[in-house]
């Protein structure tokens, strides 16, 4: 399951910076706006502490993490659903994420010009988020239109109708879409039109202070730190985190945290080659990430054998999982916990 985060903000509040310490890679990072164009592209492990644990009892070669992919976007201006500052082509990008993350600046430093000339994060994220809501106006009318065209034709469109005058409203009261509540039947039709709004949307705060920490969906952390620390053996990060009383990183934490607001699970494979977590959506059975593994083990398969994280622990591996009874023999309607060890048994 590929997962995308689009990086967005203003000019100059530390989104290159940010990709450069989530990958580890150098895009430019340059004191002027605009300086990323195309949308960089790196995949960030999501440090799952929980395959350490497996690992200490079975011992495999490998740990194969799950993964997001993380999408440097080019600055925001006002007026970019116009075509402002790029805006159509960075638009464009965010579009292909999964989840929004605002980057906003939460710092003062006269070295750094801002695109604002000063610094107020509730202004900056009011700016994008209007800019997003504009878009969404704007495609939300044309859908309209084109809908009461076809519905002339066929009368089963009433349905979308009404969901698109439902986020019309929304939109035209300056509210993201994400904000509002949606029946089980209106999420479904609500995908394929794929508004920029309807997406999860976290903010990063660029902050002065060194310890990253979580506010509900707010996430802060000091970029320039993270972006030093990557830079360093693990070795030498461990040493300077434990010297500052830092228990997580903020890039781990940032990548646990949207992993969790995409609404995924992680499950687990294990043998001697390899450990491995496999993503998927809260809500699957066990047919279906069992088809995540691969496609094969959907069609052919016959059960699950699972044993829960905290068992496998407890119990010291398989066999004793079994032995103590927390073995469990699972068919097609069991739902997949996350955390959840499993062996696919198909035909």
């Amino acid at each position: 399951m590929s997962l995308k985060v689009g990086i967005v903000g203003l000019p100059n509040v530390g989104k290159s910076t940010l990709f450069n310490a989530l990958t580890l890679n150098n895009v430019p990072a340059e004191n002027f706006p605009f300086c990323t164009v195309d949308p960089n592209v790196g995949v960030v492990e999501v440090k799952d502490t929980r395959l350490i644990d497996i690992n200490k009892i079975v011992h495999s070669n490998k740990i194969v993490y799950a993964t997001i992919n993380f999408f440097d976007i080019a600055g925001l201006v006002r007026g970019a659903h116009k075509g402002e500052g790029l805006g159509n082509q960075f638009l464009s990008h965010i579009s292909e994420s999964d989840l929004i993350l605002e980057v906003v600046r939460d710092f003062e430093d006269s070295r750094v010009i801002h695109v604002e000339n000063d610094v107020n994060p509730q202004r900056d994220i009011e700016t994008i988020n209007t800019e997003l809501i504009l878009k969404d106006i704007d495609k939300a009318g044309k859908l309209l239109s084109q809908s009461t065209n076809v519905i002339k034709k066929d009368s089963s469109y009433q349905e979308s109708i009404d969901l698109l005058e439902k986020i019309q409203n929304i939109l035209n009261m300056g509210q993201l879409i994400s904000s509002e509540s949606f029946s089980i039947r209106e999420l479904g039709l609500l995908k394929k039109f794929d508004f920029l709004t309807s997406k999860p949307i976290l903010y990063l705060h660029n902050i002065s202070s060194y310890v990253p920490y979580i506010d509900k969906n707010n996430i802060y952390m000091n970029i320039l730190f993270e972006y030093e620390l990557s830079r360093l053996s693990s070795d030498e990060r461990n040493d300077i985190m434990a010297d500052m009383e830092i228990g997580e990183s903020g890039i781990d934490l940032l990548s646990r945290f949207a992993f969790q607001n995409l609404g995924l699970r992680s499950f687990f494979t294990e043998g001697k080659d390899e450990i491995r977590a496999w993503v998927i959506k809260s809500g699957m059975s066990a047919p279906e990430a069992a088809g995540v593994i691969h496609t094969d083990f959907k069609e052919k398969f016959i059960k699950m054998e699972v044993v829960a994280f905290s068992d496998f622990v407890k119990n010291n591996g398989w066999n004793f999982s079994k032995d103590a009874g927390d073995l469990k023999i699972v068919g097609s309607d069991y739902e997949v916990q996350d955390g959840d060890i499993v062996i696919v048994r198909h035909s």
